[in-house]
């Protein structure tokens, strides 16, 4: 289209020079002609572009009442949550804002969604995580602006223990500690409805949590019967304790995570 639009200019540009030299009253009336059609051309692109956006305006909004409708939403917050952080290197990835989502597990929801009987396309999809991590960066950007502030690196094991321990409170868990006073890698028990959490807490500062860490939350989990294990870290995990974590059914949740989960349910900034 716009080669069209192009060629069409240039034509009349050429015709106007031949009317500058041939006819000068001429020459203006087709300069008016022209600025008539330009105005012209230019609202009708800006009307294609609002009917367009409106269409996606209604669309999105679409979308979100099927969501909200049958009751979803807090599990597509759980999803990015637990999947957008780009813990599986892919190159076949949706990125938005910092997220990073391996598209295997955007059909993966799909599937999950169809159980629910919620029908919707992969792009339906995109465009629903879209506005749910676009909403979750804008909350977060006010919570940060209105929250309190903490440090990691000033805190012992047993002062991120007690840190989770809100945390879990604060997500509605009856929680208790279960570890050894002061020993970082001290367990909390955090319990609702019929799930029961072995939580293993990491106040790593410069380190990478390796694969000891996956092998005491089995060890533990097993030891006080709980029904699902997760590490929390204050830094990240190696390669070998991801791959462990995964073949052993442990959750693992990195800094950034840990500061989003604090950010949302304590309303703390930590870095």
């Amino acid at each position: 289209m716009w080669g069209l639009i192009g060629g069409v200019g240039g034509l009349y540009i050429f015709y106007l020079l031949m009317q500058w030299f041939a006819n000068r009253a001429n020459f203006w009336r087709w300069v008016l002609y022209g600025l008539g059609v330009v105005a012209i051309l230019i609202a009708g692109i800006f009307a294609w572009y609002k009917i367009k956006e409106e269409a996606r305006r209604r669309k999105i909004d679409h979308i979100i009442s099927v969501i909200r409708q049958a009751g979803l939403e807090e599990h597509i917050n759980n999803f990015i949550l637990r999947w957008g952080h780009g813990q599986e290197k892919s190159k076949d990835a949706l990125e938005l804002r910092g997220y990073s989502i391996d598209r295997s597990r955007i059909r993966d929801l799909q599937d999950f969604l169809s159980q629910k009987k919620v029908k919707f396309s992969l792009s339906d999809i995109e465009i629903l995580l879209t506005y749910y991590v676009d909403k979750r960066e804008r909350d977060d950007t006010f919570n940060r602006i209105n929250a309190t502030t903490g440090s990691f690196s000033k805190l012992s094991g047993s002062d991120f223990e007690r840190l989770l321990y809100r945390l879990y409170e604060a997500m509605g868990y009856s929680v208790h500690l279960s570890g050894r006073v002061g020993d970082q890698g001290g367990d909390l028990i955090a319990t609702k409805n019929q799930e029961m959490i072995l939580v293993q807490a990491k106040c790593y500062t410069n380190s990478l949590v390796g694969n000891s860490a996956v092998q005491e939350a089995v060890a533990a989990k097993n030891h006080y019967d709980c029904n699902k294990a997760v590490v929390v870290a204050t830094s990240n995990f190696t390669k070998e304790a991801i791959e462990l974590a995964r073949t052993n059914n442990v959750e693992l949740i990195p800094r950034r995570m840990i500061q989003k989960m604090l950010l949302d349910y304590l309303h703390e900034s930590w870095d």
